[in-house]
């Protein structure tokens, strides 16, 4: 629909996504905590004026955002979810994606944050990973680069950081991992010039460190591998 003036009509909420604003919104009030139980159905049903099968709707939306828990039986319903790394990489990167598609957010202003990130996710790595994590970042690592095509380059480069963040075992670093693959997917679709073995190089080096459990060599082997894209975005 065409806007007026800069303003675009936007499509009204309905019923179910109504009810998920509304549980969302006492989430991030502090009206509802992790483990608190949600009335049943029926309540909620007559507490917004609908049908049992829109709340159940809605409740379908929030467990596959990973923001409630169900269970059957005594004592069971829904919950509200402990911290989920699924929803806060999803609710970051919404957040990013849109602001790069406003402009108030560009590709050089995430990677500048992204890059401090990334030197403490390698070395927190070091410490903290298991033989099962390593296992898992080893997999990322393509057998040849240089045959790879820009957006497989890219993919790859995410799937990596993300491996890593996740052997970090910080759920901070974990969620921003995820909110950044979404961003990143994104750029590989408007960015073609970049050198896909350039993009990978230094993440085997990353590997080893990490596997040597050696937080000062994994954060130095990071830094080599950001080289290519600092100066690509001009913060070198």
């Amino acid at each position: 629909m065409n806007g007026i003036n800069g303003l675009r009509a936007t499509q009204v909420l309905t019923l179910p996504e109504q009810i998920v604003a509304s549980i969302r919104e006492s989430i991030l009030d502090g009206s509802l905590g992790p483990g608190d139980r949600l009335p049943s159905e029926q309540a909620m049903a007559e507490m917004y004026g609908c049908s049992r099968p829109t709340v159940r709707e809605a409740m379908r939306i929030l467990r596959a955002d990973h923001i409630l828990t169900a269970a059957r039986g005594r004592g069971g319903g829904y919950r509200v979810a402990e911290l989920s790394l699924q929803a806060l990489g999803a609710s970051v990167g919404e957040v990013i994606s849109l602001s790069l598609g406003m402009k108030t957010l560009d590709y050089a202003q995430l990677f500048a944050v992204r890059f401090d990130l990334e030197l403490r996710s390698a070395a927190t790595a070091a410490t903290e990973r298991t033989e099962a994590d390593l296992a898992a970042l080893r997999a990322t690592l393509p057998a040849d680069p240089a045959e790879l095509p820009v957006e497989a380059a890219l993919s790859a480069d995410v799937s990596f950081h993300r491996a890593l963040a996740e052997a970090s075992h910080n759920p901070l670093l974990v969620g921003f991992a995820g909110a950044t693959a979404t961003a990143f997917r994104r750029f590989s679709e408007e960015v073609q010039e970049v050198d896909p073995p350039r993009v990978l190089d230094g993440t085997r080096e990353v590997v080893d460190a990490v596997a040597a459990q050696d937080p000062d060599a994994s954060r130095e082997a990071m830094r080599h591998h950001l080289a290519y894209f600092s100066r690509y975005f001009g913060l070198e």
